[in-house]
């Protein structure tokens, strides 16, 4: 029987099954859910799909075969094709902004903008081995082989670690904006955004592990063995190294599992999906669910969200509330991996048969505050308003050869991929450079720091490319001076490519547009790079306000310099 909700454990949208939902489940009535029979849309591919399709920024994308990745609208409609040169590996990661990335098998990572068009690529040095993951800030977690790498969203390595075993779970980010995953040699491994590492060895290796909590209180993960055992991890308990802390076992073998908050669901080989309290692995809720298992399988997956439960397979899909009830079904033929499901209701199956269809299974849509590059960052790693360095009391801090020989090191650290850990301290050095770096307290400001070292400090802080850093970037930009510094930090926010707030762009058209603002061809002409670069970056919806702005400074009345560069800019957005 389905077991009842407790009060106090249950976590926001889980409630108990009524009766009519018990006797639906367990044949007391007629079937639940409908079952749509035609697809809202379908479309020949040329190729297999080898990998789930991935949703985002409304369109869908997949890896075919061929070595192509394609991307379709949600209604059919095609948008482009990029092809790798090379056979593709099966993961594909779609970041919020609608960036797709995809690796040939030879180890080489490829960034596709949302427009297809490649963005950058690196050697990894070995295939991937799961699919790569993004963090808040643009930075992408990708693991290779025995190793992890963390990139910018711009492709620069930040750190690298070898993990001495290959990873027998793909990772998945964690409520702190790192990753967590487990090893084949059965260690449950954490690393933090900067490349902090925390490990834990396990008895065995585990079916599937779910993060659990939010941003404000995270540092769990729910651990699922193969034979029904449960664990809980928790990173931030001072008794952590002690051990994960045993649950209640399962009724039957978990073939998939997700979480929302501190509330995970489990898919058992029985059946049933089961719903828990993440915490103390009590269940709250049960259902039934024995159509469309098949021996052998690749392995289905889960999907839990505000809405509810989606169930995952290459021979069907189903979604249930957020209390187990079945709400519909969808049995699928000939397909050649487990289905892709979209924010906006709507399920992609890539066929054998080479054709990729789309299907309407429910109006409901998760709502979700949107801005200007999609979805916003559930947390932030602290980049852009960072305490204050350990140089921040020195008073000799701004003297020629320790600012030199301090500059030099964050150089040779970012140039050889070692940032790690100092990640938060190096980016509130150079920010204290570019900003502090001021006598504010005087009746006319005075630079305490030379030009050249504020300008070096900008192109090291663009490096290290934190998409949180724009905004301090775009104050630079607007309250700024000195024309030389003005025009590094336009350089700064392009070569880190995102504005998910918008700031960068204001500062640039109040710079282009504004009445009486002092024109400055060194600072125009970096605006237009700057622009471009943030067009190439995003593609529309944000290349809308990049292209304004550029269009502005290719008109008439710009000095010839400005308008050549901005002609340039805009038209190498089209090839």
């Amino acid at each position: 029987m389905p077991v009842k909700s407790r009060r106090g454990l249950r976590p926001p949208g889980l409630s108990g099954l009524s009766l009519a939902a018990v006797l639906l489940f367990f044949g007391g009535g007629p079937r639940p859910w409908a079952q749509t029979e035609l697809p809202l849309w379908r479309f020949a591919l040329g190729g297999i799909v080898t990998g789930p399709p991935q949703t985002q920024a409304g369109s869908v994308a997949v890896i075919l075969d061929s070595g192509n990745l394609k991307a379709f609208s949600t209604q059919g409609r095609p948008l482009w094709s990029y092809y790798s040169q090379g056979r593709l590996s099966p993961f594909l990661t779609r970041s919020p902004e609608g960036h797709s990335y995809i690796a040939r098998t030879d180890g080489i990572l490829i960034a596709v903008n949302r427009v297809g068009r490649e963005l950058w690529r690196s050697e990894l040095g070995a295939p991937l081995s799961g699919p790569p993951v993004c963090g808040w800030d643009g930075r992408l977690f990708v693991p290779a082989g025995k190793s992890v790498s963390c990139f910018t969203a711009a492709g620069r390595r930040l750190w690298h670690w070898p993990l001495g075993s290959p990873m027998a779970i793909p990772p998945v980010l964690d409520q702190d904006g790192g990753i967590v995953t487990v090893l084949e040699s059965a260690i449950l491994l954490r690393l933090g955004p900067f490349g902090e590492i925390q490990t834990l060895y396990l008895s065995a290796v585990p079916k599937a592990i779910v993060p659990l909590g939010s941003p404000e209180n995270g540092g769990r993960v729910l651990i699922f063995y193969r034979n029904g055992g449960m664990e809980l991890a928790d990173f931030r308990s001072a008794a952590f190294n002690r051990g994960p802390q045993p649950l209640p076992r399962l009724e039957g073998r978990p073939l998939a599992a997700a979480g929302w908050g501190l509330a995970a669901a489990v898919f058992l080989d029985t059946g049933r999906l089961l719903g828990l309290n993440g915490l103390s692995g009590e269940p709250i809720w049960s259902g039934s669910f024995r159509e469309g298992l098949a021996g052998g399988e690749e392995p289905p997956s889960l999907i839990y969200d505000e809405r509810g439960i989606y169930f995952l397979s290459k021979t069907c899909a189903a979604g249930f509330t957020g209390d187990g009830e079945l709400l519909w079904r969808r049995d699928l033929e000939k397909t050649s991996v487990v289905p892709g499901f979209g924010d906006d209701g709507i399920l992609y199956s890539g066929g054998l048969d080479w054709i990729l269809s789309a299907f309407r299974m429910e109006d409901r849509v998760r709502r979700r505050p949107l801005s200007m590059y999609g979805p916003p960052p559930e947390g932030n790693y602290g980049a852009g308003s960072p305490p204050p360095s350990s140089w921040a009391g020195n008073p000799l801090r701004w003297e020629e050869e320790l600012l030199e020989g301090r500059l030099r090191r964050i150089e040779e650290d970012i140039s050889r991929g070692r940032v790690g850990d100092r990640e938060i301290e190096y980016t509130a050095f150079l920010m204290e450079t570019i900003d502090s770096g001021r006598d504010l307290d005087s009746p006319r400001p005075k630079a305490l720091v030379q030009l050249k070292h504020r300008v070096r400090s900008l192109r090291l802080l663009a490096l290290i490319g934190s998409g949180d850093t724009v905004p301090f970037l775009a104050r630079i930009f607007e309250g700024e001076g000195e024309s030389v510094v003005k025009a590094a930090a336009a350089a700064a926010i392009g070569a880190i490519g995102q504005d998910k707030e918008g700031k960068a762009l204001r500062a640039f058209s109040n710079a282009v547009f504004k009445t009486g603002f002092p024109e400055d061809d060194q600072v125009l002409t970096a605006v237009a790079l700057a622009a471009g670069s943030l067009c190439r970056f995003s593609g529309p919806p944000l290349s809308a306000g990049g292209i304004r702005i550029l269009s502005a400074l290719n008109s008439p009345g710009r000095s010839n310099p400005v308008r050549a560069l901005a002609k340039q800019e805009l038209e190498g957005l089209w090839k």
